[in-house]
């Protein structure tokens, strides 16, 4: 008995280890926020009472609400920004705030403060400066309840890095002197909370980026970073300098996934989610969180599988060491039934590599905003996860198992010809691709590269009518029936998708190599044509007659019928099936 009590002892001590460990870094975490992007009222509400349940702080109001601070001088978005404040307030959430895009398009400000030859703003003239301070007040006594604004200043209507200034002689100046003006109003007069985004398109822009930081005056700021460079994709490795910017910092977190079906699929990613906040919480400048809770319309992810994106977040606030198999069953539990778990469980393992295999192709993320379209410029540019890597490399398991080249091999015979041109935006967003002459601007699509592709979209729709079996068994076990049917029909809409995307790229890389020429024409590929277009006839219909075609806002599910009956039309038009 002796030899027991020092292994008790030991147990003992580790588990109060623990719990000090998880109560400090709760306290470290001091804010965990919820930003809702649709002006949507009953979805709005039902997202401010859901709050309650996950000991929401903070709420942010953007894009559809007040995407720009100029926004409630409208006053439909005044009074709903009023309402939502205050039902906000009244349900226990202490701090709201509204989002902001400065500068805004050039002419909103008045003509005496441009040059007159450039048209551009005299960023030296104090009088531009004093009124843009007194429009700021005028904006915020609209607002009176509001807490405070969430500010971009890059990418923004008229970017104030290229107006006019003899004394500022950089873009971090001008950026830096930007958010100075914005806080004098804002902090140093109302009192209120600033929160900076750190958006930035590439390289470069993130440079000026970390200099600007470096440069502002107000101590009282907080800054909020996406929890992706550029933009939300699931392929993007972490935001690596947020470790170095010199404010605190909240992580910005897409649950809804914008570019990956905003949860009129099975938008479910919970593992990622964990393991970037994971990540980015036992950084000593990270406070807090905010979570994108729906893509506009009706498409908030609470009450919906795709809930589990945001649980994760929240669960690994309260245990950084909580591991994802236990998440996904405590999610099933508290949301389904506990009896439920053995079905379920996989059915939400499998959810991450149905969407990548269907949404992504080889890695690329081929939709616009989730629609789909593989003509899509940015597929093969901005969006590039490469663009952010030191080795852009990618292995792509489901079937294909290879690992590939984000542009040699992936964007090299992906992208249209058209789209790989050294030219323009392309110059200028993807030099050290044109320097090290990754891609070439001519057509290189080949039957290899169809073949990894179709193999891909084959594996995905395997993977979604074995998770719709799993459904289906766990359907004794669910005793609320409105869950059980959400769930269905959101990995049924899934499975469609899946099938339609197939079908979509066997026509769409298929058609792009038959035109290549004769040397590249042949009866097998005239049938991988032909099958195609017979499979988007038949999944379009079935979309379109389907009765749960799910929440509509940015991403129209149903819509993507007619977008794949477009390229059939376009493919019978040409001289390929006659």
């Amino acid at each position: 008995m002796k030899k027991i009590y020092p292994i008790i002892l030991v147990v003992l001590l580790l588990l109060n280890l623990s719990c000090n460990h998880q109560k400090q870094n709760e306290e470290k975490i001091k804010i965990r926020g919820w930003n809702i992007l649709t002006d949507h009222t009953p979805t709005a509400i039902k997202t401010i009472k859901a709050s309650k349940n996950y000991k929401v702080n903070q709420l942010q109001l953007s894009h559809e609400i007040c995407h720009n601070l100029k926004d409630v001088k409208n006053q439909w978005n005044r009074n709903i920004v009023n309402k939502l404040t205050k039902k906000a307030h009244q349900a226990g959430i202490p701090e709201v705030v509204v989002w902001d895009h400065a500068l805004y398009k050039l002419d909103y400000y008045p003509d005496r403060f441009k040059l007159k030859k450039s048209g551009l703003l005299d960023l030296d003239n104090p009088k531009f400066w004093k009124w843009f301070k007194a429009d700021y007040r005028k904006m915020l006594d609209l607002i009176p309840e509001v807490n405070g604004i969430v500010l971009t200043f890059i990418e923004t209507g008229a970017r104030v890095e290229n107006q006019h200034s003899e004394i500022l002689k950089t873009p971090q100046e001008k950026l830096a002197a930007l958010v100075d003006s914005v806080a004098t109003v804002i902090v140093n007069e109302r009192n209120l909370k600033l929160y900076i985004r750190s958006f930035m398109d590439n390289r470069a822009e993130l440079n000026n980026l970390m200099q600007c930081f470096k440069l502002i005056k107000c101590p009282d700021i907080v800054v909020m970073a996406k929890e992706t460079p550029h933009d939300f994709f699931i392929t993007h490795p972490i935001s690596w300098w947020i470790q170095d910017i010199p404010f605190p910092v909240i992580i910005e977190f897409d649950c809804t996934h914008e570019f990956n079906g905003q949860g009129i699929v099975a938008s479910i990613f919970p593992e990622i989610h964990l393991k970037r906040w994971k990540y980015y919480q036992k950084l000593p400048n990270v406070i807090g969180f905010s979570i994108r809770t729906d893509r506009f319309g009706n498409t908030s992810i609470l009450g919906r599988p795709s809930e589990i994106n945001l649980f994760a977040v929240h669960e690994a606030t309260k245990n950084p060491e909580i591991k994802i198999e236990d998440l996904i069953e405590r999610f099933i539990a508290e949301k389904y039934d506990s009896a439920a778990i053995t079905y379920l469980k996989p059915v939400f393992e499998m959810a991450p590599e149905i969407i990548l295999s269907s949404f992504y192709t080889l890695g690329l993320n081929t939709t616009k905003h989730s629609s789909l379209d593989f003509d899509y410029r940015s597929i093969y540019t901005r969006h590039v996860s490469g663009r952010w890597m030191d080795n852009p490399e990618i292995f792509i398991g489901h079937g294909v198992n290879k690992k590939f080249h984000y542009w040699i091999d992936i964007v090299n015979h992906l992208a249209p010809a058209k789209l790989k041109r050294a030219e323009g935006a392309n110059l200028k967003g993807l030099a050290e691709v044109f320097e090290n002459q990754w891609i070439q601007p001519e057509e290189l699509m080949d039957i290899t590269f169809l073949n990894y592709v179709i193999t891909e979209k084959e594996y995905g729709i395997q993977l979604a009518k074995d998770a719709i079996t799993e459904i289906n068994k766990a359907k004794l076990f669910i005793s609320d029936s409105k869950k059980f049917n959400i769930i269905y029909h959101t990995f049924n809409r899934t499975l469609m998708s899946a099938k339609l995307r197939k079908a979509y790229a066997q026509v769409y890389y298929s058609r792009r190599i038959w035109e290549r020429g004769e040397d590249f024409q042949n009866e097998k590929l005239l049938a991988l044509i032909q099958q195609g277009v017979e499979e988007i006839r038949l999944v379009s219909e079935e979309m379109k007659n389907y009765r749960q075609k799910g929440p509509v806002g940015q991403y129209n599910w149903v819509n993507d019928a007619d977008i794949a009956l477009k390229l059939v039309s376009e493919v019978e038009k040409s001289n390929i099936l006659n």
